[in-house]
């Protein structure tokens, strides 16, 4: 089973709701490709909800990085929403939960686009 992404939006944040496999596909990744169509956009308020992604692997977690990367470049942010304790762990042990905002409640991760940033938010999870 691929990736399947269902996007909705909370006045200017995008929120995509993946389910599936977060992998490297012989295809492009469908998150690369729905990522780059919102920059291309400027659609720069972006919350990945995680909920129902039941496997990342390296080359996944690598495109996560790509693409807030990418959209931090630009003067947006990525966040993620709904860690599963598999996810979690994954970005625990690569310290990669000290570089994503994650949140347990989508109204949280809306709300956080309007606080000012700080440098020290990011990895905590805000239940």
């Amino acid at each position: 089973m691929g990736l399947e992404i269902v996007e909705h939006t909370v006045g200017d944040i995008a929120v995509l709701t993946l389910k599936g496999r977060i992998i490297l596909d012989y295809d492009e990744s469908p998150l690369r490709t729905a990522v780059d169509t919102l920059v291309q956009q400027g659609r720069l308020k972006i919350v990945l909800d995680l909920k129902d992604v039941n496997y990342i692997d390296s080359a996944g977690l690598g495109i996560l990085v790509s693409k807030y990367i990418s959209v931090n470049r630009r003067g947006g942010n990525l966040k993620l929403l709904h860690l599963t304790p598999r996810t979690s762990h994954i970005l625990e042990i690569t310290k990669l939960n000290r570089v994503f905002e994650c949140f347990e409640s989508e109204d949280d991760a809306i709300r956080s686009f309007e606080e000012p940033r700080s440098p020290y938010s990011a990895g905590v999870v805000h239940s």
